[in-house]
Parts: structure tokens; C-alpha cells; sequence
């Protein structure tokens, strides 16, 4: 009988899986099949408490490292640099201040005063935030500022707004609504890194190559930048991870619930719709095994299968339409869109022209990004194009060392179809609703797919036994970013913040 290189039958689709002797050490501890019971006070407990069916005892360390990791880049990112993200932070904060108030952006919106204040105490040309900016602020500053950012669906805003108030009082001073907002930041970079954790235990690797990968997810320049400011980017690696956990779920565990990935489409979309997009690709990859399925005259398998990508379809389009639909009636009648002048008119074929950039993101996948210069270097940027070099190349290093419709070239093939896409998906956006070409399609879109690569990296490593090799690694991008952030070592600022944010 021919079997996976995981261990499994071949042929027998994604049916009801056998439990027998066979089951390795490291797929019962990813999925406990009984509750055990030891003598001891410690281990009742870690027996009956699990996160992503790990015993608390075995996951208790990795939680606290991961979060002690995420806390401590972004409160250094924070207070280093006040500077506002030039990828449309003002805007965004608004949203969210104007949703923990009770009220929703729409067409038109002009940006609350509350935020104009903060948005010129945190202005891009403070070296450090004012305390006090009455003396220069006037009414007239950034008055005619509009929110242009109701087009995202108002998940993220409503939990880093509502978190943000509740912990602006822990921040010195007054007016610390956006500070406040990044430090939650924190918490959607700690969320994504243990997710990668769980998923990359749940696609049977040991413990060590999974906390290297969460390890490494935060060390992303694009990552970092994305969690310590307020925008929407920030639950993008949570949700990319999220997804990678349903994928592993299916190619790995064999478990065909639709439940889980609806849930999990509906809540990513929700937060942002190109934070959708990794679910979409889940869904592709569980659309095409079911016509396998069904080829092969095993229905059972085909309707199980196919029932998960419908559900992951009705849950990505019920969000983005009925989001779409609910605020398309909102707001000023005719409105036109301050940031038209982002795209340019189609001069020639629009397939052509749409599919020009399809592989561009892969040029600068991590070197895309925008850190503010008391956080940034020379030593960052050389981290970033290295990054760019080794996740860009991992997921076709998997793909060439995987057998043929094993569950890690499915991996590999759905994260370099994902990288890929995502600009046809922006773009195709942009031209549906404004007839315009999206000329530069930033790597930053594409940060929900940072986690699939860092998985694909992981597996390589780990069937190599790369350890030392991913420690080293790791380890030098750990230093790089601790002593940047800290201000410690950098090699000086990089050569422009436009130019880090467009390099590659």
C-alpha cells in the first residue's frame, strides 16, 4: 500500500480517519484523542486546560516567551517612535476612535478633532510626541481630513478601539488614544504568533522548528511595523495563521467540519477583506480535493470536502457584500475618493495590464514596510532583503523537495498561489469600483501570507534537521531588531523612510 510521506493511506480521500497504533507521539500530542490524569494537583490541571489541543503543562512556556517577545518589540516600537505610519494611520485611528464612540465612518467623513490633535502631536516630522500641543495646534489643522477607511469592515476597529480606552488611562499623559491603540497591537502580533505556533504543531512538526517560526514571525519588519501602529494590517499575520491552522486541519488531520473555517473566514474578513484572501486559498485547496474525490467515485469524501469550501465562500462573501452593500448607502451622495490620484487611467490591455505585477509582490515581500527612523537602520534593511530572499524562495524549495498532492506541496503551492494573487486581488478591487489601474501593489498586502512562508520554511528546516541552522538564524534576526529598536546599534538611519518603505 502506498502511503503519504506523513504516514497516511493514499486513496482513501478525506474520509473517516483511522485511530490505531500507528499514530505518532507528535500527532497525539497535537490532538489529544482522551484525557489523562496524573496524581498531582499540576497535572489535573494540564490535562483538562489545552490551547489548540496541547496540554497547558507542554504550551505554558511557549505562551509566555511569545507574548513576552511580542510586548516587548512593539512597546519599544511605540515609544521610540510616536511618529505617525505614513500607510494611512490617521485615518485609521479615526475609525477606530470614532467606532469605540458609538459612531461609524462613512462617505465623507471628515476625521474627529480629538484625532487631529493627536495626529499633529504624533506628526511625521516629531522626533517625540509633545506633551502638551495646545500651544501649536489650531482648528484649522488637517480640518478638511476625511476618513476614507469605511470600506473596512469594523471588526478590528471595535476591539482595538473599545481596548484602546480601556487602556488609555495606563498611558502617561492625556490625549493617548493612538498610543494606546498600538500597544493593543501587542496583542494581535501575540494571537498570530501562537496561532503559527499551533498551526505548524498541527502539520507535525517538533516543538522546536514551531517556536522558531513564531519566533521569526514578529522579526518581519513589515510584521512589527503593522502591529505597533493603528491599522487595519495589524490582525493580518493572526489571520493569515488562522488560516494556515484550518489548511492543516484538512490536508493533515483529515478533518472535514465546515464549522471551523466559516468561523474563521467570517472573523478575517471581517477585520479587513484582503484578510480574507488566505481563506479563499484554503477553500481553492479543499475545492480541488474534492474533485479528486469525486473522480475517484468516493462521493463521501467529494460532498464533505466541497461542503468546507462552500462554507468558506458563503462566509467571505456574505461579509464582504453585505459590508459593501451596507455602506455603499451611507454617507455623502457622489463622494469621489481622496486617494483617486493612487491609481492611473488603463492605457492598453486591461488583462495585460492587470496581470503585469502578478508576481511582483515576491520582489519585495519583506522589504516592503515603513518603520519610523528611531526604529529603523541600514541593519534593518539588509535583515528585511535577506528575509526577502529566504521566504521568497521557500515556498518553491518545499514545492521541489515534496512529493506530488502530499500535504506539504499542497503548502507550498497555496502560499506561492497566494503571494501571487494578491495583487490581482487588489487590483481587480480597485479597477471594479474606480475604472483605474493600481500601479504599485505594496508587499504589505500580502502580510497574511507571511505566516504560510514562514511554515513552508519551518517544514524544509525541519526535514533537513536544520536546527542549528534555524537557532542561527532566528538568533541573528532577534539581535538585528532588538538592538535597532532599542536604538542600540542600527548603522544609522536608512536612507529615506520612503525609500525603506519602497525598497526592493
Amino acid at each position: 500500500m502506498r502511503v503519504h510521506e506523513n504516514g497516511l493511506p493514499v486513496g482513501g480521500g478525506l474520509g473517516p480517519r483511522r485511530l490505531d497504533a500507528t499514530v505518532s507521539p507528535v500527532v497525539a500530542g497535537v490532538v489529544p484523542r482522551r484525557r489523562t490524569f496524573t496524581r498531582s494537583f499540576a497535572g489535573r490541571i494540564s490535562g483538562r486546560f489545552a490551547v489548540l489541543g496541547v496540554p497547558l503543562r507542554g504550551v505554558l512556556p511557549v505562551v509566555l516567551g511569545l507574548l513576552a517577545l511580542a510586548c516587548s518589540l512593539v512597546v519599544l516600537v511605540v515609544v521610540r517612535a510616536p511618529q505617525l505610519s505614513i500607510v494611512d494611520e490617521p485615518a485609521h485611528a479615526d475609525y477606530a476612535y470614532q467606532v469605540s464612540h458609538g459612531r461609524l465612518p462613512a462617505k465623507g467623513a471628515v476625521v474627529d478633532a480629538e484625532i487631529r490633535y493627536e495626529w499633529y502631536c504624533h506628526d511625521l516630522g516629531a522626533a517625540v510626541a509633545s506633551a502638551d500641543c495646545a500651544a501649536g495646534f489650531t482648528d484649522g489643522f488637517q480640518a478638511d481630513a476625511q476618513d476614507y477607511t469605511f470600506g473596512d469592515p469594523p471588526l478590528y476597529y471595535l476591539v482595538t478601539g473599545y481596548l484602546g480606552r480601556a487602556l488609555g488611562p495606563l498611558v502617561p499623559g492625556g490625549h493617548d488614544f493612538i498610543t494606546a491603540g498600538r500597544v493593543v497591537g501587542a496583542l494581535w502580533l501575540f494571537a498570530g504568533m501562537l496561532m503559527l505556533y499551533g498551526a505548524l504543531r498541527a502539520f507535525r512538526l517538533e516543538r522546536r522548528y514551531a517556536c522558531l517560526g513564531a519566533v521569526l514571525l514578529p522579526l518581519c519588519p513589515g510584521v512589527l511595523a503593522a502591529a505597533s501602529s493603528l491599522s487595519s494590517d495589524a490582525p493580518c499575520a493572526l489571520c493569515g495563521a488562522a488560516a494556515l491552522y484550518v489548511l492543516a486541519r484538512v490536508v493533515v488531520e483529515r478533518r472535514t467540519g465546515w464549522v471551523l473555517p466559516f468561523v474563521v473566514t467570517a472573523l478575517a474578513t471581517g477585520t479587513k477583506i484582503l484578510n480574507g484572501v488566505p481563506m479563499l486559498v484554503v477553500g481553492a485547496v479543499v475545492l480541488v480535493l474534492a474533485v479528486a474525490a469525486w473522480r475517484r467515485g468516493d462521493r463521501g469524501a467529494a460532498v464533505r470536502t466541497g461542503r468546507i469550501a462552500l462554507a468558506v465562500g458563503v462566509a467571505f462573501c456574505g461579509v464582504y457584500g453585505g459590508w459593501t452593500l451596507f455602506q455603499s448607502g451611507r454617507g455623502q451622495a457622489g463622494w469621489v475618493n481622496p486617494n483617486l490620484a493612487d491609481g492611473q487611467p488603463l492605457t492598453g490591455s486591461v488583462a495585460g495590464d492587470l496581470l503585469s505585477n502578478l508576481f511582483g509582490t515576491f520582489q519585495h515581500l519583506t522589504t516592503n514596510y515603513w518603520l519610523a527612523d528611531p526604529v529603523n537602520g541600514e541593519t534593518v534593511v539588509i535583515w528585511a532583503t535577506l528575509l526577502c530572499v529566504v521566504l521568497g524562495a521557500a515556498p518553491f524549495v518545499l514545492m521541489a523537495t515534496s512529493r506530488t498532492r502530499s500535504w506539504s506541496w499542497q503548502l507550498a503551492v497555496g502560499t506561492a498561489a497566494g503571494i501571487s494573487v494578491i495583487a490581482l486581488v487588489v487590483q481587480t478591487q480597485v479597477f471594479a469600483t474606480s475604472g483605474r489601474y493600481f500601479a504599485v501593489v505594496a508587499g504589505r498586502y500580502a502580510l497574511s501570507f507571511l505566516p504560510w512562508a514562514i511554515a513552508c520554511l519551518a517544514v524544509v528546516a525541519s526535514r533537513k534537521g536544520l536546527s542549528r541552522s534555524g537557532v542561527a538564524f532566528t538568533g541573528l534576526g532577534l539581535t538585528v531588531m532588538l538592538l535597532a529598536t532599542t536604538g542600540w546599534f542600527a548603522l544609522g538611519p536608512a536612507l529615506s523612510s520612503r525609500t525603506a518603505f519602497l525598497i526592493g
